[in-house]
């Protein structure tokens, strides 16, 4: 199966392409994008850490672990 092709170009060249018209066209909003992305990087790195510190404390829990039958 072949990759996707547009106007005969390639997923690397549209790539390119649309790099090179950013850094050409929009230099102003390059420190806005990259601020924003690494945000967003912050967040979802917290909202991970949350997850895995949530799903922790649920197996610590007494009330989740089965009663020995007597």
């Amino acid at each position: 199966m072949q990759p996707a092709v547009i106007f005969g170009l390639g997923p690397l060249e549209l790539i390119i392409i649309i790099a090179v018209i950013v850094v050409l066209f929009l230099p102003a909003l390059l420190p806005k994008l990259a601020k924003r992305l690494g945000e967003s990087m912050v967040t979802l790195k917290d909202m991970a850490n949350k997850s895995i510190d949530e799903s922790d404390e649920k197996s610590d829990d007494p009330k989740d672990s089965p009663k020995p039958k007597e």
